[in-house]
């Protein structure tokens, strides 16, 4: 081994490690953000879990102990108020349901004024209830008939 065949060696090393340092500082830097992600990430899991806010002030919310109880409380609800407005409930059945929330599927009928006020009344009464996929229809006799679902929340 003569010296010019170490030089080169050395100076092909020094070369080679050169070219190594670029990707040495990007997979140190990926190395450096995932453990600042993973600490992140077990100081948030370390937390404790946000506390469940109801959907609706309570106030607003019927006040059942079940789905069920929740349901027969809107429908008597419901009831009422048609007795006192003069319109026909013709019918009234549980709809599909998610947590916290009760729905009823309703037809009611009677004279244009009377429907409209009564639903006016209802939705911007206590509880707080609120239609959605409602269809309203004419009558043969000038009254109109309202096909709809009542949404409200429940706890």
């Amino acid at each position: 081994m003569n010296r010019a065949s170490v030089a080169t060696g050395l100076i092909g090393g020094l070369i080679a490690a050169g070219l190594l340092t670029v990707p040495l500082g990007d997979a140190l830097g990926g190395l450096w953000d995932a453990r600042q992600t993973r600490a992140a990430l077990a100081a948030s899991l370390a937390l404790p879990p946000d506390p469940v806010r109801p959907l609706v002030d309570p106030g607003l919310a019927i006040a059942a102990g079940n789905r069920g109880s929740a349901a027969r409380e809107l429908a008597a609800h419901v009831r009422t108020r048609a007795a006192s407005a003069g319109v026909l409930v013709e019918t009234l059945a549980p709809g599909p349901s998610s947590p916290g929330i009760v729905t009823l599927r309703v037809r009611l009928s009677g004279p244009e004024k009377a429907v409209i006020a009564m639903l006016d009344g209802i939705e911007r009464g206590t509880p707080l209830i609120r239609l959605r996929n409602w269809r309203v229809g004419a009558l043969a006799d000038g009254g109109v008939r309202i096909d709809a679902e009542m949404v409200a929340a429940w706890r």
